[in-house]
Order: C-alpha cells, then structure tokens, then sequence
C-alpha cells in the first residue's frame, strides 16, 4: 500500500503514523491448529497485517509452519485480548462458553472479531452482535459457516433485496462424503465411516457430524442472518444418517434420487420458521444432487432473485482460513484507511423464532419395511395410508429377504408429517409388519 508524504494512517494505538511508517492492522489470535495456521500461512508475507501474539494451549507442539518465530506464542488468551495495541482479534479455538468470554472481554476493549466458530455463533451471536454495536466494533464469521464458500456477507448484501423463501443446503462434509462412498462404491455406513476417518474426513468420535449436530449449528447461524430469528440450535429437530442402508441409497436410485443430509430452513406462510436437520431424498435433476465427497452447497431462494446455489469447499485448512483470512482483510482495510470499517456488516437485531412444530410440516416419504410374504399385504398397507390421508405415488416390492420376508418400499405423495406418523402407527401394528427399515424425507 502506497502513501504519499502528506498521508497519515491510524496506527494501533490511534495515535497518526507518519507517511515513513510503513501501515499495520495489528492482529492477535486465538488458536493455532488446522485453520489458524491456514490464516497464518496467507498473512505472514504482507507486511499490512502484523501478528502481535497467538494463543495456544500448547507452545512447544510441533506445528506445520515454517520457520514460526516461538516468541509470537502465548498460553495465556486473556493476554491476547486484552493487548493495547490488538486490533483484531481471531478467535479460531472452537466451542462456545470461552471463545464467548473472550470474544466479550475483546469487544468490550474496543477490538474488532473474527472468528469462524459455529458453535460460538448459534449460541450466542445475537447477545455478541449488540454488544458489538454498543461498542462500534464488527464481529465477522463468513468461516463459521461453509468453509471457504461464502454465504455470510452474500446473504447479507448481496441478496440484500430479497425476501429469502429457503435455504437448504448440505453444510457438512463428512456426512457428504459418508453418503457419496455409499452411493458409488456400494459401501455401508461403517465401511464409508472408516475410509472417512483414514482420510482425515471424520473425527475418531464423529457423533457431531453423523448425528446432525454440526449442520443444526450452521443452519442456526444461516437462519439468524437470512430470516432475522434467533433459533436455539438444541431446539431444532435433528436426525443423523446412521440409519441409511445400502439399501435404501439403491432404492433412492432406482427411484430416481439420492440421499444427503439437509440442513433445511424456510418461512411458512402464517410466519413461523420451518427448520430441520435430517436427511433427504434429493430428486436427481435438482443441484444438490450432485455435490459429492466433502464439498458442501447452499441453495438459496429468494422472491426476486429465484433459485441460487453456492458451492464449493465447505471445511478445511486453507478453504476455511480464505474465508477468515477475508474477513479480516475487510477490516483492515477500513481501518488502513481510517474510515468505518464495513458498516455494512452491523448484524440486524434479531426475533426470537417462532417454530413450526415437525409434525405439521409438509413433506413428501419414502418408506422402507419388511412384511410377511402374504396375500393382501400391499392392500393392507394401501388401507392404512389411506385412512390417514397419505396418499402413494408408488409401490416397489424389492423381493424376498434371507428370512423369507418382502421388502417393500413406498413413495408418497405430500402430506403433513402427523398424517404420515398416523400411517406409520398403523402399518406397525399389522400382523403382517415384519418391521419398519427406515423412513426419509424428500426435498
């Protein structure tokens, strides 16, 4: 950045450097691992943005960077946050009750955050964002979300004219590239499970991604800046993929669809939010049927600008830190050039969501289950849909299992989710119900 002899810019004291100092955004950070070091990576040749200190639980582990001046490592955070001279603080340690103790111990001195924690956000961005505002300080999370695809300030200003309709979108790459390996190669959960934890896809304990946690987080956040409501994520109904077989990835093909989690957000019309994480049926001509392995995609529709998608890497070293390593080049450079930075980006004061009960939810289902191999069976079945309203829009014998029972499959047509539960009480108590395989939503 070229000064002339006249210009002056803040320095992190605010206190003019003259023109023959060369500017700095003075940066403290908040964690050191996989993102963190990405963020490090891109920053540490450009002589605009100056690392004061980095918070680390452990200074003398070995770490992926280069020539890391040991001297830059602290292990005490509150120091970081509290430093004069910080600007910015990076928060990149995950969770959310000390990440939130830090991030409000930085804003209340005045600094600027970044942080690309999930958690951190859907629990508590609406109390952070007003704190934020009552200190004229910005809290940036474009990383929070989806990796290295930006969806944050998009949704904020881009489609800023919009009244966003839905958001559906698959938002965790472990589970992606779980349902891929199933659909491709055949595999079970376990086999696509294992290769996802020997690629470094899936943690050892992956209950947070598997079971839904980690996409009800981001379609929290997605909800909070598309809708203007707050939703507790605890609050939103979850349902993982450990329960999809082999089988039914075959039978979503022959069916013409695949299976992806969804993290699904949408206004009804009486204005209550429509929100879930579970997983879908994903008609094959739509866009979200073809994002494979651990890239993530959001589909967006908005009144005026219709159906959007964005794609791309959605967790990852340097994917992630692109996205955090933007943010806090949308700071700097308002504060390089001693305006405002991105007013913009104040976060609107948001509504505590009113929810739309699953059960009153419209969805088309695709149901899998083992019967006797009898006469009138497929009747049977037909009666009690019908008499709680379900109809069917198709009916697949799969033939007959190992232990002599039929596997059936059912598509329905759509219905609200309490009609088809009524469906499902009653085909469970026929005498001629084997057992219920598995029950799934379509898109």
């Amino acid at each position: 950045m070229s000064l002339s002899s006249s210009q002056t810019v803040p320095s992190p004291t605010g206190m003019p450097l003259s023109s023959s100092v060369s500017p700095k955004v003075v940066i403290g950070m908040i964690g050191l691992g996989t993102v963190g070091s990405g963020v490090f990576k891109i920053f540490r040749d450009q002589p605009e943005i100056f690392f004061q200190k980095i918070a680390v639980k452990d200074a003398s582990k070995t770490r992926t960077i280069d020539d890391l001046d040991l001297d830059l490592l602290s292990q005490d955070p509150h120091a970081v946050v509290s430093d004069p001279e910080t600007q910015v603080i990076v928060e990149l340690m995950g969770g959310a009750e000390l990440a939130k103790d830090l991030v409000v111990a930085a804003i209340q001195n005045g600094k600027h955050v970044v942080t690309a924690n999930k958690e951190l956000i859907a629990k508590h961005g609406p109390e952070l964002f007003e704190l934020a505002r009552q200190h004229n300080v910005r809290i940036l999370f474009e990383g929070a979300v989806a990796g290295g695809i930006p969806i944050i300030m998009p949704l904020k200003l881009s489609l800023g004219a919009n009244r966003i309709e839905e958001i559906a979108g698959i938002l965790n790459g472990t589970t992606n590239y779980i349902l891929t390996k199933m659909t491709q190669e055949g595999w079970s959960f376990e086999q696509a499970l294992q290769e996802a934890q020997a690629k470094g896809f899936a943690e050892a304990d992956p209950t947070n991604d598997v079971e839904g946690f980690d996409v009800g987080y981001k379609i929290s956040v997605l909800s909070l800046i598309a809708f203007k409501q707050v939703v507790d994520p605890l609050a939103i109904h979850r349902e993982g993929i450990t329960h999809i077989t082999a089988e039914d990835i075959e039978n979503a093909r022959e069916l013409g669809y695949v299976i992806k989690l969804i993290g699904l957000a949408k206004m009804t019309d009486d204005g209550r939010l429509d929100i879930r994480v579970h997983p879908m049926l994903i008609p094959n001509h739509h866009p979200l049927s073809n994002v494979q392995n651990e890239f993530n995609a959001i589909f967006v529709k908005g009144d005026a600008v219709g159906d959007v998608m964005f794609y791309g890497r959605g967790a990852g070293e340097m994917p992630t830190a692109s996205a955090v390593a933007a943010d806090i080049l949308a700071i700097a450079t308002g504060l390089l050039k001693g305006n405002e930075p991105i007013p913009s980006m104040i976060i609107d004061p948001a509504i505590p969501a009113k929810l739309q009960p699953v059960g009153e939810t419209v969805n088309k289902y695709y149901l899998r289950l083992n019967t006797k191999d009898k006469p009138k069976v497929i009747g049977h079945l037909g009666n009690a849909c019908g008499d709680a309203g379900v109809s069917l829009e198709s009916v697949m014998q799969k033939g007959i299992n190992p232990d002599g029972t039929a596997s059936i499959v059912l598509l329905t047509q759509a219905v609200r989710e309490d009609q088809m539960n009524q469906a499902l009480s009653a085909i469970r108590e026929q005498e001629s119900t084997s057992d219920i395989g598995c029950l799934l939503r379509v898109l």
